[in-house]
C-alpha cells in the first residue's frame, strides 16, 4: 500500500515554476474573480496566495458580494482581458446561481483562462483544468496502464468529473461512469482496478465497494466540523495498492498545476514580447 504524497510533489513542481518564472522579464500576474463568501473557496484561494507568494508571482484578489450582478463581473473580466500585465484569469467556484456561469467563462480570453474553466464548459480551451493534470500525475505515480486498466470515475460535476471522463474516454480500455445516486454503485466499484471519486459526499466509497489492490484517488473534497473529508472512507486504504488521502493527496498538486499553466501562459506572453521588440 502506498500512500500518495501530494505535498512533497506540489513543492517538488513549484521548485520548477519559480526557477522558469525567474527567468521571465515580466512578473506573471494571477487575477482571481472570488463572488460570495465561501468558506471552502476561501481555504482554496489562501492556499493559490500561499504559492503565488513563494512563487513570486503577483497574485490579485477582486472580491465582489453574492448579490452582483453579470454585468459587473463581465465588466471586470473585459478589464483584464485587456490588460497586458495579467497572464492568467481565473473564476473561483463555486458562484450564485443567479449569475450565468458559462457567459462568464466563455468571457476570458483563451489565452488567460489557466483554471481551465472553457475546457470544463466543453469549449475551445488552450489548456487542461489542474484538477485533472493532477489526477493523471497521480495514475503515473500509481504506475497505472490506462490501456489495460478498468476505471471508475464516480462523479459527473463541473469541476472534476465531467472533464476527466472527456480526458479518459480516449485513454482508458474499460471506463466505467456514475454518480453518488447510482444504484447498486458497488457493482461498478468492487472489481475495478482503478477507482476515482469527485462526488463531495464523504465516505462515499466504503471498503467491501473496492476490490483488494485498487488504485484509489479521492479527488472529492468537503469540510465536516471545520475538517476536509473526502469521498473514499480511510478503512478503504488497507485494501488498496496505492491511494490518495485527503487532505495532502490530490488538493496540492491542483494549485502546483494552476502555476504551471500560469508559467506557460507567462512564457508565450513573453516570447510575443521579445518578438514584438
Amino acid at each position: 500500500m502506498i500512500k500518495f504524497d501530494g505535498r512533497k510533489i506540489r513543492d517538488q513542481i513549484l521548485l520548477e515554476i519559480k526557477e522558469k518564472i525567474s527567468q521571465l522579464t515580466t512578473r506573471p500576474t494571477l487575477a482571481v474573480i472570488w463572488i460570495g463568501d465561501d468558506k471552502v473557496s476561501a481555504r482554496y484561494i489562501k492556499q493559490k496566495q500561499r504559492a503565488a507568494e513563494f512563487l513570486g508571482v503577483r497574485f490579485d484578489i477582486f472580491k465582489f458580494s453574492e448579490t452582483v450582478n453579470s454585468d459587473t463581473i463581465l465588466g471586470k473580466i473585459n478589464q483584464l482581458n485587456s490588460d497586458q500585465a495579467v497572464s492568467g484569469i481565473m473564476i473561483q467556484l463555486p458562484i450564485p446561481k443567479s449569475l450565468d456561469r458559462k457567459k462568464l467563462i466563455s468571457a476570458i480570453k483563451l489565452k488567460k483562462d489557466v483554471d481551465a474553466l472553457r475546457f470544463c464548459s466543453d469549449i475551445e480551451c488552450s489548456f487542461r483544468p489542474p484538477v485533472t493534470l493532477a489526477v493523471m500525475r497521480a495514475l503515473t505515480s500509481a504506475g497505472v496502464n490506462l490501456k489495460t486498466a478498468s476505471v471508475a470515475v464516480i462523479g459527473r460535476g463541473f469541476l472534476v468529473g465531467e472533464p476527466l471522463i472527456r480526458i479518459l474516454k480516449h485513454q482508458v480500455a474499460d471506463l466505467r461512469i456514475a454518480d453518488a445516486k447510482t444504484a447498486h454503485l458497488a457493482t461498478l466499484t468492487i472489481d475495478a482496478d482503478v477507482i476515482i471519486s469527485a462526488t463531495g459526499q464523504p465516505g462515499l466509497i466504503k471498503s467491501d465497494m473496492i476490490k483488494k489492490g485498487a488504485i484509489l484517488i479521492d479527488a472529492g473534497t468537503t469540510e465536516v466540523g471545520g475538517k476536509l473529508k473526502g469521498d473514499i472512507d480511510p478503512a478503504a486504504y488497507e485494501k488498496s495498492a496505492f491511494y490518495t488521502p485527503v487532505s495532502g493527496g490530490i488538493g496540492p498538486i491542483t494549485v502546483a498545476f494552476l502555476y504551471e499553466n500560469l508559467l506557460l501562459a507567462a512564457l508565450k506572453n513573453d516570447e510575443i514580447r521579445s518578438n514584438n521588440d
